[in-house]
């Protein structure tokens, strides 16, 4: 197989990544938002490879990839950075604050790109069988517990009862449940010996510690006087214009595409010979049948969709623990088991309905609580969602289409925050010079404009190799 120019692969992951990770922190956090990343990661890897077969599976591997970044999002990290950041604070401990930085990355960045690794090993039909998988996310949610119970209890801050290792002061940890599913995925690898999962897992961990370290020092430093008392970027900073967190979270962005690009081209040797069977066959390996195929990811799409009605109708009634025994789940426990089982519908739920879902859930419920029309925002992002969903179920979405929504959709999602009405307030009250303007929009008169040509690069990008 033929693989395309190695230094417009980089720059592309580089720039992907950079505008995903960008997008976690502003449109939607959490898990959720990690999908993005990860899905904008599978598709440029899948595109590197010059294979039309595996351009024509890209869903199997960009869903991969979102929902293994999905399980980093698990951990908190804002308590941990204020070890960096929080010079005044009685915690302030940067050596600490670096460390369990460094380590929540490499946890995050290693099970995304694990899993991406993992995919193309899958599909092969040469490394795994369909019993690994089966047993593996079958034991997930007792590995994920096991790891919980061991690393990150007891939590009761208030009588003084606390893991033995803990980087957060006022947030529950839970990076013990991704350090066990980790080791078993590792355990996994190394028994099929699958040499490229491991490569690409070995990349995401080093691409997720270097991150975090590069970005917290950029925010650090932006954040606080430099030893000459001035600021990084000057009034700007002062003012509030420049947003140190989202250099933070662009910096890491870069970091993961150009080590995790590095890591797939190191790896893709191994991983083109294992698919040469598949690619003389012109089919890959499907090791689920295409009757369940047909089934099971929408009643898998249906409980993903009723997560949604647990966290309006109840909210305030049912634990936030209790929310997410149920949801979490329903992301990366079975479709991810569908799909490494070569379910393709899966994949594209996965891809494009539930992209959009993620994204109307969290704005529908958060972000225009305050709006003066909430229900008919939340009436016409239902009847959207419905329309998308019905789309994909009569013809699905090509890969051009879904990358649009990527770009733009993500975006739009994002600029609802100029049409908050205590931003309008506040807006209107400084408008009478254009400085006073632009200083009320805060960070947004540069972190919009930033995000808009990352957007028109990456629009131009798929317009050339997607269409």
């Amino acid at each position: 197989m033929e693989t395309q120019n190695i230094f417009i692969f980089l720059a592309a992951s580089m720039l992907c990544m950079c505008f995903g990770w960008g997008m976690r922190g502003s449109a939607i956090g959490g898990e959720k938002g990690a999908m993005l990343p990860g899905a904008l990661l599978g598709v440029v890897c899948t595109w590197y490879t010059g294979s039309e077969l595996l351009t024509e599976n890209v869903f199997l591997f960009a869903a991969s990839c979102a929902l293994g970044y999905f399980y980093g999002g698990m951990e908190t990290y804002g308590s941990t950075m204020g070890l960096v950041i929080q010079h005044d604070k009685p915690r302030y401990n940067p050596s600490l604050g670096y460390l369990a930085l460094a380590f929540k990355g490499a946890l995050w960045g290693g099970l995304g790109a694990g899993f991406l690794g993992v995919s193309f090993s899958a599909v092969s039909g040469v490394v795994y069988k369909w019993y690994d998988f089966v047993i593996f996310f079958a034991l997930v949610p007792l590995l994920q517990q096991i790891g919980y119970r061991i690393f990150n209890t007891p939590y009761d801050p208030e009588n003084n009862r606390m893991p033995k290792v803990c980087f957060s002061e006022k947030r529950r940890e839970e990076w013990g449940r991704n350090l066990t599913v980790i080791a078993a995925l590792l355990v996994l690898m190394v028994l099929r010996k699958d040499f490229f999962g491991i490569i690409m897992w070995t990349g995401g961990t080093v691409a997720g510690s270097v991150g975090w370290v590069v970005g917290i020092t950029l925010y650090d430093r932006q954040l606080h006087p430099l030893k000459n008392g001035k600021r990084m970027f000057g009034k700007l900073s002062t003012y509030g214009i420049i947003d140190g967190w989202k250099i933070m979270e662009f910096t890491q962005g870069c970091f993961n595409g150009l080590i995790i690009g590095t890591a797939f081209i190191l790896g893709w040797p191994i991983a083109a010979k294992n698919l040469e069977q598949a690619e003389s066959a012109g089919k890959l390996w499907q090791m689920i049948p295409q009757e369940i195929d047909n089934v099971l990811p929408w009643i898998l799409c249906g409980l993903i969709i009723c997560s949604m009605f647990l966290f309006i109708i109840p909210f305030k009634k049912v634990s936030e623990n209790t929310l997410e025994l149920f949801e979490r789940p329903c992301y990366m426990v079975a479709p991810l088991c569908l799909i490494m089982l070569g379910s393709t519908r899966m994949a594209e739920i996965i891809c494009c309905f539930t992209m959009y879902f993620v994204l109307a859930q969290h704005d529908g419920i958060e972000r225009f609580s305050k709006f003066r029309h909430v229900k008919l925002i939340r009436v016409i992002l239902v009847l959207v969602g419905a329309a998308i969903l019905t789309i994909q179920a009569a013809r699905g979405f090509t890969l051009w289409e879904t990358w649009i929504f990527y770009c733009v959709g993500y975006l739009v999602f994002d600029f609802t925050v100029l049409l908050h009405p205590e931003k309008i307030k506040e807006c209107k009250k400084k408008s009478n010079s254009t400085k006073e303007f632009i200083i009320s929009l805060g960070s947004v008169a540069t972190v919009q404009p930033f995000f808009c040509i990352l957007a028109i690069l990456m629009l131009a990008f798929g317009y050339f190799n997607f269409r």
